[in-house]
């Protein structure tokens, strides 16, 4: 056996280890680059069954559980009939599953002293959103929402047309303590029928529509309200609503709209 030549053995090495680590770049280039996250769609009807835990203002939190909302385009509007609260805000962004939002807020139909707030949260397609609402007062704190399986039956105004049974959505809007009603018939205009009797919101008139925004379950609402007391409430709104079932089909109409300054907004009952 002829003697070992560790010198020639070991200058070939690095040509060796050249030839290994080209092989290695070309392998890496033929690899097809890794598909980007589509962005996902948030919008839709998200259930009464949120929940939220806020500032209440000073050292306490207020934990909420009928936290629901609406999401279409870029608006997202978020609200606890029970706490009285609107969060009405501007998506800034989606990157993935990850958006970016500014909030106004609302508490008893106007704004508080501590009335916006930024979020950072997250959206998963077709079944939660989460997020942190970074702000004071109402404006501070964590919420979760819930996608509704009901998405998939779309809006009509048959659905929630209540002139022809003689019926009324009743609701108890801003911090009246007293109902505001309104009918909406077959063509999806929307008139006041009784009005709240005191507060921001004391003798106004609602007139307005509600249309089916097309192959979603919510509806596209504009109200104009006017007689209020003092003039104060008076003024142009949007907004959107949503009906859900409490006992029978569409007894429950999820109704927001806000100017900047006021918002009008509960769960109307539909009442014989």
């Amino acid at each position: 056996m002829p003697p070992l030549n560790l010198t020639s053995r070991l200058a070939a090495f690095p040509l060796i280890l050249l030839v290994l680590v080209l092989q290695g770049c070309f392998h890496d280039d033929d690899d097809p680059a890794p598909a980007p996250v589509p962005d996902a769609t948030p919008a839709g009807y998200y259930l009464d069954k949120g929940e939220a835990f806020l500032s209440d203002g000073g050292s306490g939190t207020i934990d909420i559980s009928d936290l629901q909302a609406m999401v279409h385009g870029n608006r997202i509007m978020m609200m606890s009939a029970k706490e009285e609260l609107l969060y009405d805000g501007t998506i800034t962004d989606i990157t993935g599953d990850e958006f970016t939002a500014d909030f106004t807020i609302y508490y008893q139909g106007e704004k508080p002293t501590e009335s916006s707030a930024t979020v950072t949260g997250q959206i998963i397609e077709g079944s939660s959103i989460t997020g942190t609402l970074n702000g004071s007062g109402f404006g501070s704190g964590s919420f979760s929402l819930l996608y509704a399986s009901t998405n998939s039956e779309v809006a009509a105004i048959s659905r929630i047309e209540n002139v022809t049974d003689n019926t009324g959505w009743i609701g108890i809007i801003g911090d009246s303590g007293t109902e505001q009603e309104f009918a909406i018939d077959n063509g999806g205009i929307l008139l006041t029928t009784r009005n709240a009797a005191v507060g921001i919101f004391d003798s106004c008139d609602f007139v307005g529509t509600i249309t089916p925004i097309t192959g979603s379950s919510l509806y596209r609402v504009s109200v104009n309200l006017s007689g209020c007391i003092g003039d104060v409430a008076d003024g142009d709104y949007t907004g959107f609503a949503a009906s859900r079932t409490q006992m029978n089909a569409d007894d429950r109409l999820v109704f927001a709209v806000s100017d900047g300054r006021y918002s009008p907004n509960t769960d109307f009952i539909l009442v014989d």
